[in-house]
């Protein structure tokens, strides 16, 4: 019996031990750690917290300029470094990995850190983020720090007017995209001029490089105003976020997108008008909006600019073609007779006036375009209406990422009606899922194939009054622009004169330069996004290498199988099942019906 009692004893002594261990190696989710360059304060802009993977330790992801001898450290309690102790605030070595030690609790880091590119740091006025993730148009003011790979600062102000969220599909992401604004004019990282930049997450492209790709060999091949771009690390109230791509912002700007901006004239007309704190987003709407106002053929919606002598035409258009659904969402725009919405980015605040031009005129050249002969009903040639060198060279760019988005959304064209006069092509945006990472089919065609001719047979994508749906077989703008030979002939001139030397080299030695550039930045966003499912820096390296590769493989394939096709005719290798087809047609046909029982009664406002 005493034997019995003393093996429980000596049991219950042994639990008793464990679970004293157990308690005092048990981490503090609130014993935080940030680390700064030397001599930061604790408030700076340049300090980062630690982080948690999901292996359970704690990473501290450090920008390419910090000297790791000497870093500044501090704790929210007293702790040991390595085992030994250090005053908070205090400048220590950190090396590449160790312990930190608080009340009784061990926490393992590492540190990572980056190399050859930027760094951005936002301290928000709130100190958070979350009233921006919950409404992607609110503004949060803020303040900004910007340095190069070497800890050159970059920014001519600390002052940040604001930081918001950006993007349809990829806001929906855990890593958002953001739009920043200073508030003054700055050069950053070599780029021009401007206080608009975005932040793009590429959320869905592991290599990290596709838009960067693009944007670069549009660039070389002459594309005008094509987006100047830059990695970089993005910190948000001391938390590293990832790796992502500073770009300049599509807009009427010398330094962007160089014509004369309206909403400069609009808003002037309104201040006067109004007064002096009138905001520009209460402005009142005109035409066709609403709901279903993206479906209804023909229409256009505008921002109510009072009438006067200072109301004008003549100025610089930029605009978007998007999908219907999104439509409703933008102060003004236009749906061509074929159906097709476009959404102004400038003017933003376009008059009555301004959008019968705009969308007047980009209707007589959707007309001749969808002729037979190439005329509209007045005898003007297509080609008249349109700079048809950059329409050639942006098919040309976008073929060869095979993009399913051209034509349908994020695809940008811009007149100025002071200048040429003419309706000109680009600039390449969004190019995230292009050059071979979309495993979704769209119009029955793989644009996973290197070797499949895919932009030129793409068709619009329509929702309808019933919901989300592709029913409609109508061609789109590229789609028909290259069933013409002259068209086709120019898309080959344009490959042969700069097109061809451009992708070549980004799927090529610039691409590999590009590739050594992020290839750190790139390890810190996947362990912090856990991107693979491991924290190993390593195994993380070797699987960003792999996407690199995948990237590179299709990118050049894909240039060799145009060069030997660009300038014919391709044939659409998916052939539609009739009665498929006879079916979108009825859907297509009630949706219609739908649409203008909409109208005739008044539902969607006029």
């Amino acid at each position: 019996m005493k034997k019995t009692i003393s093996i429980i004893l000596a049991a219950l002594i042994f639990l008793s031990s464990v679970c004293i261990f157990s308690f005092t190696a048990s981490t503090d989710d609130n014993f935080t750690v940030t680390v700064g360059c030397e001599a930061q304060t604790a408030d700076s802009l340049q300090a980062v917290d630690w982080f948690k993977a999901e292996n359970g330790e704690y990473f501290f992801f450090i920008p390419s300029y910090w000297d790791l001898s000497a870093v500044t450290v501090w704790s929210s309690s007293p702790a040991q470094l390595n085992g030994s102790d250090f005053e908070s605030g205090s400048v220590v070595p950190l090396g590449q990995s160790g312990t930190i030690t608080s009340g009784g609790a061990e926490y393992k880091y590492n540190v990572v850190a980056s190399s050859g590119v930027g760094t951005v740091f936002i301290t928000t006025e709130s100190g958070s983020l979350k009233a921006v993730h919950a409404d992607k148009s609110r503004k949060e003011p803020g303040e900004i720090s910007i340095k190069n790979e070497n800890g050159k600062e970059q920014t001519e102000t600390s002052a940040l007017s604001y930081i918001k969220g950006r993007g349809n599909a990829s806001w929906n992401g855990s890593k958002k995209p953001y739009n920043i604004k200073l508030d003054k004019k700055a050069k950053i990282l070599g780029m021009a001029k401007s206080k608009k930049w975005c932040l793009i997450a590429n959320e869905g492209d592991r290599s990290l490089m596709r838009n960067a790709v693009v944007f670069n060999a549009a660039a070389d091949a002459g594309l005008a105003f094509t987006p100047e771009c830059a990695p970089v690390d993005l910190y948000v109230n001391n938390e590293y976020l990832g790796a992502y791509l500073l770009t300049s912002k599509i807009e009427a700007d010398g330094n962007r997108i160089d014509v004369e901006n309206l909403d400069d004239i609009n808003e002037e007309i309104c201040l006067a008008e109004y007064g002096e704190d009138f905001d520009m987003d209460t402005i009142s709407q005109g035409g066709v909006y609403g709901r279903f106002s993206g479906l209804l053929e023909g229409t256009y919606k505008y921002a109510s600019i009072p009438a006067g002598k200072d109301d004008t035409a003549d100025g610089g258009y930029v605009l978007e073609m998007e999908i219907a659904n999104r439509y409703p969402e933008e102060k003004s725009g236009f749906v061509t007779k074929t159906g097709q919405p476009f959404i102004m980015k400038s003017p933003e605040f376009a008059s009555k006036k301004q959008m019968e031009f705009i969308s007047g005129y980009y209707q007589r050249f959707e007309d001749a375009a969808f002729s037979e002969n190439g005329k509209n009903s007045d005898g003007e040639n297509y080609a008249d209406l349109i700079d048809i060198e950059s329409f050639a060279k942006y098919y040309d760019i976008s073929e060869w990422t095979s993009n399913m988005d051209t034509g349908l959304t994020s695809t940008y064209f811009y007149l100025d009606a002071t200048k040429d006069g003419k309706l000109h092509a680009g600039p390449v945006w969004d190019y995230d899922i292009a050059l071979g990472n979309n495993g979704d089919a769209r119009f029955g065609l793989d644009y996973r194939n290197p070797e499949l001719f895919t932009v030129c047979h793409s068709r619009q994508y329509r929702n309808t009054v019933f919901g989300t749906a592709d029913i409609d077989e109508k061609p789109g703008i590229f789609n028909v622009l290259t069933k013409k030979q002259d068209f086709i002939d120019e898309c080959r001139a344009q490959w042969d004169e700069s097109v061809y030397e451009a992708v070549c080299a980004w799927s090529g030695n610039k691409f590999d330069e590009y590739a050594q550039t992020i290839k750190a930045s790139a390890v810190m966003n996947h362990i912090r996004r856990n991107t693979f499912g491991t924290a190993d820096v390593d195994e993380v390296a070797a699987k960003f290498e792999v996407s690199v590769k995948s990237l590179r493989d299709f990118a050049s394939q894909r240039a060799e199988y145009m060069n030997g096709n660009v300038g014919k005719i391709q044939e659409n290798p998916v052939k539609t099942n009739f009665a498929v087809s006879i079916g979108k047609k009825i859907l297509t046909g009630v949706n219609n019906l739908f649409e203008r029982i909409i109208v005739f009664f008044r539902l969607e406002n006029k």
